[in-house]
Order: structure tokens, then sequence, then C-alpha cells
């Protein structure tokens, strides 16, 4: 009975001891806070954007070769890639609202755009949410998925 006592007070203290240590953990690499040094990877985004709207074959230049682009549901695997863009080119698009973070070599964007074709007075929105990784110097689009606001949705 003594001993399961003494022993009761030992694992007592252990745990005790144990509950109270600490540790640091340290990212495996340094995270850019949300908004700053972000403005490469959302020139990228802005660019895939403004040549997709345009119908320009240069677009393919910032998609890695085995990015997945997705829009309103549906595999693109050319322009236009992203949700609420018609095809024809001559429309151009206005980005409303983007959010960056760049996290090492890899970086996402959240942007709001508006499409617009001035020849048959048509615009269309869109939410994209695109995932860049620094490759051969530069950012490439991975990964991109957009879709369009539901009519019945603000």
């Amino acid at each position: 009975m003594v001993r399961s006592l003494a022993a009761r007070r030992v694992a007592a203290v252990l745990l005790a001891a144990a509950a109270c240590t600490t540790r640091t953990v340290s990212p495996p690499h340094e995270v850019t806070a949300v908004g700053s040094g972000t403005g490469d990877v959302q020139d990228v985004v802005r660019l895939a954007l403004a040549l997709d709207a345009a119908g320009d074959r240069k677009a393919d230049t910032l998609y890695a070769s085995d990015a997945v682009v997705v829009g309103n549901a549906r595999v693109r695997l050319a322009s236009p890639r992203y949700a609420g863009i018609a095809s024809g080119g001559g429309g151009r698009v206005t980005m409303t609202a983007a959010n960056a973070t760049v996290s090492g070599g890899v970086a996402w964007v959240l942007v709001d755009y508006r499409w617009f074709r001035p020849a048959d007075q048509r615009a269309e929105a869109g939410r994209a949410t695109v995932i860049c990784e620094l490759r051969g110097g530069g950012w490439k689009i991975v990964h991109a998925h957009s879709s369009q606001p539901l009519p019945w949705e603000p």
C-alpha cells in the first residue's frame, strides 16, 4: 500500500511537470502575411484573367503543364478558362477584389472579377481561387477554380 501511494505521488509529479512543459514550434519556411509582398502573384492572376477575356493564347504560358483549371464545375483546357468569360474574345476583365497569401514557394489568390464585352453589351461576375507555385524562377498557375454567383445570391 505504501508503495502504491509513493508510485501515485511520483506519477502525479511527473504528470504535473509534463503538463507545464512548453516547446516552440517554428514553421518550416517563412510565411508572408496576407497582402504583404503578394503583388507578383496577383499580377500573374490579373494577367491570366485579362488574356483569357481577350482570347489571347499567350495565357497558356502562365500555366504549369500539369495545371488543372475548373470553371463552373467543368474542366477547362483552353480559353475561356474562367467562369463567366465567354468565348470569342473581345472582352475585358476587372478584378473587383483580390486577396493573396504566399507561403514559401506556394501562393493562393482569392479573386472576384467582372467580365465585360462592349460589342454585345454583356457583363458577368465570377469568383476564383488560383493556386500558384514558384517554378523556373517565376509564378506558374497550377490550379484554378472559378464559379459564378447563383442568380438569387447577392
